[in-house]
Parts: structure tokens; C-alpha cells; sequence
């Protein structure tokens, strides 16, 4: 046999697991375009990006009526209360402050029947029991 310059060893390249997986991922996926950077400040922007886009939008005007009926209770509610408290606001913003109080009404029925419920599936079970 003559002189060979091939080695039985094979050349490990120096790369981390992170990259590792990643190349692997890519690979079982078929992505393109990802890299590495090690640019701290577009990760942390990205990140906030992200934390925006994904941040729950309250409607301003249903803070503003949750406000105005803590402002109210604090008060005490009665007539000249709501009427001060509600003299600038629109049809539209009152139709809301009506719905925003049906809705809370009815949360508080079902909260009520939960309730309702559990003591009578207590008390039957305890029946069951003596």
C-alpha cells in the first residue's frame, strides 16, 4: 500500500448544542433564513415586539365606565349621584354603562347558581352519608 494522506478520523466542527438542535430542527422542517446573532439589544427588542403584539387591548371606553361605576359606588348611588356622574357621557357610552351592569348582573346569577349547587350536592352527600 502507498503512502495515503486520507485519515480514518473524522473532522468535528466546534459548535455549540444550541446550534446543534436548531440545525437539526431546520433540517426535519425545511426552514430557511435562520441565524445566529449575538446582538443582545434585537433579541430584547424582538421580544418586546412580541409582548406587544400578543398584550391584550382593554377598550378605553369600558375602562373609563368600570371608573365611572367604582366613582359611583364610592359615592353612594343614588339619583343626583348618577345623574352628575354620567351627564357627559354619550347615548352610545350609557347604552355601554346599561350593558357593562347587565353583564355584571348576570355573571353574578350564574356565580349565585354555582354556589346554589355546591351546598345542595354538600347537603346530599351528607344525607347519603347518615
Amino acid at each position: 500500500m502507498g503512502k495515503s494522506k486520507e485519515t480514518s478520523l473524522q473532522v468535528i466542527s466546534n459548535t455549540g448544542i444550541l446550534k446543534k438542535i436548531v440545525s437539526f430542527i431546520i433540517k426535519i422542517f425545511h426552514i430557511k433564513n435562520i441565524g445566529f446573532s449575538n446582538n443582545d439589544n434585537k433579541a430584547l427588542n424582538d421580544k418586546n415586539s412580541f409582548l406587544k403584539s400578543i398584550k391584550f387591548q382593554e377598550d378605553p371606553d369600558k375602562a373609563m365606565l368600570l371608573k365611572l361605576q367604582d366613582d359611583l359606588e364610592k359615592n353612594g348611588i343614588n339619583a343626583e349621584n348618577a345623574y352628575n356622574l354620567t351627564k357627559d357621557l354619550s347615548e352610545t357610552q350609557k347604552r355601554k354603562l346599561l350593558d357593562l351592569y347587565k353583564e355584571q348582573i348576570k355573571m353574578y346569577e350564574a356565580s349565585i347558581k354555582n354556589h346554589k349547587n355546591k351546598i345542595l350536592a354538600i347537603k346530599k352527600s351528607s344525607i347519603s352519608i347518615i
